[in-house]
């Protein structure tokens, strides 16, 4: 951060997250907060994503991205499942709590943090999957099938992680 939000001057760093600008203005550099869902179907394998942009372009992920504004970790999945990959909140059971990590985010030479929520679901049905938006590819795997050293985000990385050792599936 470089310049005040609120009047424009330099910033300066305080000390951590917190920065001051000569005007007195306070500015938290928070985390961006972020979720993802593991889903399951009844073959117990899991929804994969191969990203289509980057960061992380190829590598594999769970559907998900950045809360917009003040949504929640479940209304961000929500909107997020529809976006990439047309599935709607009627196609997956209530979304299950598995961690929440802090990562860092390069995007376009900027550093940022992002607080990610991790969760699982299981399929309903048979819904047509449609990867779209920053999605090239999405399908169901093995779980012991899936390369963690293939998930680009570490808090993704740790909640599949999670999820495969539990016993859940």
């Amino acid at each position: 951060m470089n310049y005040c939000r609120r009047c424009g001057s330099k910033l300066t760093l305080v000390h951590g997250h917190v920065y001051k600008c000569q005007n007195g203005h306070t500015i938290f550099n928070n985390a961006s907060p972020a979720s993802c869902l593991w889903i399951i179907n009844d073959k117990k394998e899991v929804l994969v994503a191969i990203r289509g942009r980057e960061p992380g372009l190829g590598k594999l992920d769970a559907p998900g991205g950045f809360c917009d504004g003040a949504e929640t970790f479940e209304d961000s999945i929500a909107r997020e499942l529809l976006e990439e990959l047309g599935l709607t909140p009627d196609n997956y059971t209530k979304p299950q709590y598995l961690l929440s990590d802090v990562n860092p985010y390069r995007y376009e030479g900027e550093d940022l943090v992002v607080l990610g929520g991790a969760f699982y679901a299981r399929l309903i049905g048979n819904p047509v999957i449609t990867p779209q938006d920053d999605v090239a590819e999405a399908r169901f795997i093995a779980m012991t099938d899936v390369d963690p050293d293939m998930i680009y985000f570490n808090e993704v990385r740790a909640s599949f992680l999670r999820l495969r050792d539990s016993g859940i599936v």
